[in-house]
């Protein structure tokens, strides 16, 4: 499970850094003004609480392991997969905020949180894309859908994103979804261990038919790495 929703979180940071070279105006942190403006941290989505106790109950049934500290466990990390097992279930949002990954913090990205929904999804986050050679800080937020295309291939769909008050226009989504669609082609294929064949985002979670890895490493993060 963790190889795939890290994934899900994973697309809203990387559309903000693609919007990141265009979009300054009000995602630039300023002292005292940032927090009165209530730019300093994410959106609130209202989404689930995580559930440590839950993630917890649905390692020990899939036999997850971690095989690093868990402060390597971030969205900016690089991790490693391997090992197999067999999912077919609909696992609550509360659960997937608990992850390791989600819940962990970097620099670059944190506090983050998902709220899912039946066909579609947001995530909201605070990213700082100065390691990645933009100068802006500040909340970011997407809209998006996902579309299995094969075992290990997904289409997402950005319905709006946006970066600290500036919606991203059209045409930057349009370039978002091409970057991401290179980024998903080789990523995914390179997770031992999936196989998709099913993943709906429904209300309050996702549903996943397929099989996932069961070892999970992770590196610390760097500066200026994608994960």
């Amino acid at each position: 499970m963790r190889g795939l929703l890290r994934l899900v979180v994973v697309l809203a940071v990387l559309v903000g850094l693609a919007a990141a070279g265009v979009a300054y105006a009000g995602v630039i942190q300023v002292p005292v003004l940032s927090a009165a403006f209530g730019m300093d941290k994410p959106l609130d989505l209202g989404a689930m609480k995580p559930d440590p106790a839950g993630y917890a109950a649905f390692q020990k049934k899939h036999g997850l392991k971690h095989t690093s500290p868990d402060a390597n466990y971030t969205l900016s990390s690089l991790h490693q997969f391997s090992g197999s097992y067999a999912l077919d279930e609909f696992i609550p949002e509360s659960i997937i905020m608990a992850t390791r990954t989600i819940s962990g913090y970097s620099a670059t990205i944190h506090d983050v949180q998902v709220k899912f929904h039946a066909g579609s999804a947001t995530v909201s986050a605070f990213l700082d894309a100065g390691p990645f050679g933009y100068p802006v800080s500040g909340p970011v937020k997407a809209d998006f859908k996902i579309a299995v295309l094969g075992p290990k291939a997904v289409k997402v769909t950005l319905d709006a994103v946006e970066f600290g008050r500036v919606g991203i226009p059209g045409e930057l989504l349009t370039k978002a979804e091409d970057a991401l669609s290179g980024y998903l082609a080789t990523r995914l294929v390179g997770i031992d261990g999936l196989n998709i064949e099913k993943l709906e985002l429904r209300e309050g979670g996702v549903y996943f038919k397929g099989t996932l890895p069961n070892t999970f490493g992770s590196d610390l993060p760097k500066p200026g790495q994608l994960p």
